[in-house]
């Protein structure tokens, strides 16, 4: 993105001295601040845009055919070079080329050759890509260096090019140095894209990763426009993908990809929604959170049926399909075909789609994921926290999980109440309470070598944190809606915040891990003044959770004194709770305040183009100056109205001879 924006200041400050020196009197000062203030103004939205490509590997070179007949790239000691040659072996096999049983008797054939400029025995290699140009089908070829595979030594070759059609297609190969020597070619296949597959460093730790898409979700459940395809990573090694999509290092890069795809889908109006969902389910599936997304699609998918598209009986069968009988062409109801379909597709297993399907997937709640009564803590455990034995225990003991979460309950209730103001007291005062109950128990220290857990020291970790759980519920006598949200059974308690996520008070994907944070209080909150409850007070009272969710029981069910399960996870040894990733409207934040700068911004850059041409006009006193300010005005919206005004602007100007006296 750097070289973008200084690309763009070049640009602004040759067209700067361009009008400076042929239509406009500037002094020095003048130019430089213009220049520089639409530097700064152009540069803010592409750092915006920077940071949400920031996982974005860039080649080490770069180089496209367009209409040459050569194009080479070269970093690293690997010089890569196509050339597009006449030959008379148009038929025979080629890396994007099978045969071709009648083919001219000439053609234009690409070819890539391969050299190795360092090393004590430098390779060099040559393959036929296929016949090129726009009698062969195959234009726009680009090839770049990228280093992908970290046990080689040199960085390898992608090449692609486009085959031609509306929505399809780029054909793309990877080409590498095995160990022995030799330079191998590795297909991509044909991509629905423009121009080579990007290469991400989805988890930022310096390691390459292929990025392409899973194309059998296009014109699946929704036209073209209206399809999502979910994202497939993979590793490269000697000649070989392997597909690490559903490593847990990358997860959080595909929570991003997905909140940017719901924000696009919400943005555009919803609109044909099995498509955004298909893909939704999906990747929350590659994220081990299959059943969260199967309810979110429950809560949004479309029940009109659609004929057009959609899985019938007959895509599900194997082998040859066109015998199949009109009722098999039928196309499912949504929820059963995108089970079928996900489960053929490997996203998800045969028992998983009968459970969704039966309805037994939708009413466990997040922390339940293995059966009635069973528990995680708040924080991941797909992998546990390495070297911290506390963490691992609570991610292994569903007693222990569940303490966990009620001491949350009333920590994140007691942390409301006290404001800001009291969050760095109160949190230091859990930490040293928590720490002495661990040793106490003789619980390991993280990161310590020996990070072994005694026995016995569950339970006697269970009763202390019960003790400390009674001590902190205490201090929120005198609040009654917060005693009784902190009082309530856990599973209502996350069943409530579910309850929000569902109703779009928090946004979908949201987890219900029964952490009130920010987010969750903000939604309480809106909830309530929607609902116009009595009192806005960003609790769940009894009263708020049956107007909520009437399903729920009205009695409170008030923990005992010690509780057989384990403590909240230790602030300053395990993972901390993590708050909602929204934040309250009352708030101005940094993120807010970013997002309305930048709109203003936008708008003034906006305004500033939508009206130069009539300021140049006015400004050199073009001749048709009055014409201009009427196009900009009134057509200055549209390329064509816009241009034109801005070539009447520039039109030459009558320059009056001057009075010479004799």
């Amino acid at each position: 993105m750097q070289l973008s924006k200084t690309l763009l200041c070049q640009i602004i400050e040759k067209t700067m001295v361009l009008i400076r020196k042929r239509y406009l009197t500037l002094t020095a000062s003048t130019h430089i601040t213009l220049m520089l203030g639409l530097c700064v103004l152009v540069q803010a939205p592409l750092a915006f845009a920077g940071h949400a490509q920031s996982y974005i590997v860039p080649p080490l070179a770069h180089a496209a055919l367009e209409n040459k007949s050569s194009a080479q790239v070269a970093a690293q000691g690997v010089t890569a070079r196509v050339v597009v040659e006449t030959s008379h072996r148009c038929g025979g096999a080629m890396v994007w080329q099978s045969g071709d049983a009648q083919p001219p008797a000439t053609c234009k054939v690409a070819k890539l050759v391969i050299k190795e400029t360092t090393g004590s025995q430098p390779q060099s290699a040559s393959f036929l890509l296929s016949p090129y140009g726009a009698d062969a089908g195959m234009s726009y070829l680009q090839m770049g260096l990228y280093k992908l595979d970290a046990t080689s030594p040199t960085p390898q070759v992608m090449v692609a090019a486009y085959t031609g059609g509306a929505h399809c297609c780029e054909v793309a190969s990877l080409f590498g140095r095995m160990p022995d020597g030799t330079w191998h070619e590795t297909s991509l296949g044909q991509n629905d894209g423009d121009g080579l597959p990007p290469v991400v460093d989805a988890a930022q730790n310096g390691a390459a990763q292929l990025q392409l898409l899973d194309q059998s979700f296009l014109y699946t459940f929704s036209s073209y426009a209206g399809s999502y395809a979910p994202l497939i990573l993979y590793r490269y090694q000697a000649g070989a993908l392997a597909n690490v999509t559903r490593d847990a290092a990358y997860r959080p890069y595909l929570a991003a990809r997905l909140k940017e795809a719901q924000q696009n889908w919400v943005k555009y109006g919803r609109s044909e929604p099995n498509g955004f969902l298909a893909y939704y389910v999906a990747t929350k599936a590659n994220m081990g959170q299959f059943a969260e997304g199967w309810r979110y699609m429950l809560a949004h998918k479309d029940n009109q049926p659609d004929t057009m598209f959609g899985i019938s009986p007959c895509d599900l069968k194997p082998g040859n399909t066109r015998n199949c009988s009109k009722t098999e062409q039928k196309p499912l109801p949504f929820p059963k075909g995108l089970a079928l379909f996900l489960a053929k597709n490997g996203y998800i297993t045969a028992q998983q789609a009968q459970d969704a399907l039966s309805g037994r997937t939708q009413p466990v709640p997040p922390v339940a994921q293995e059966g009635a009564g069973h528990y995680k803590p708040d924080f991941s455990c797909e992998p546990p926290p390495e070297n911290n034995g506390v963490a691992q225990m609570l991610c292994q003991n569903s007693d222990a999980a569940k303490q966990e979460l009620r001491f949350d309950q009333v920590y994140y209730a007691l942390r409301y109440l006290v404001g800001q103001d009291g969050w760095k007291d109160l949190k230091q005062q859990v930490i040293l309470d928590e720490n002495a109950a661990n040793q106490r128990c003789g619980l390991p220290i993280p990161g310590a070598v020996d990070q072994t857990v005694p026995d016995g020291a569950a339970a006697c970790y269970s009763a202390e944190m019960g003790r400390l759980t009674e001590a902190y519920r205490a201090r929120l006598q005198g609040a009654p809606a917060a005693e009784q949200e902190a009082a309530r059974d856990i599973d209502q308690h996350i069943a409530l915040q579910q309850k929000l996520i569902d109703l779009g008070y928090l946004p979908a994907g949201t987890v219900a891990d029964g952490v009130y944070g920010e987010g969750t209080r903000a939604a309480i909150t809106t909830w309530q003044r929607v609902a116009q409850r009595p009192e806005i007070t960003g609790f769940l009272s009894q009263a708020d959770a049956q107007i909520l969710m009437p399903s729920l029981s009205a009695a409170v069910t008030a923990p005992p004194a010690q509780l057989p399960g384990e403590s909240a996870t230790p602030a300053a040894q395990t993972p901390a709770p993590v708050p909602d990733n929204v934040v309250p409207q009352s708030q101005n934040t940094p993120r807010s305040i970013w997002s309305l700068w930048l709109v203003c911004m936008l708008s003034v850059v906006g305004l500033a183009v939508y009206v130069f041409p009539a300021v140049l006009a006015y400004v050199r006193n073009a001749p048709k100056k009055g014409l201009v300010v009427v196009l900009t005005l009134l057509l200055g919206w549209t390329l064509i109205g816009w241009g034109a005004a801005l070539v009447l602007a520039l039109a030459p100007v009558d320059v009056p001879p001057e009075n010479v006296t004799i």
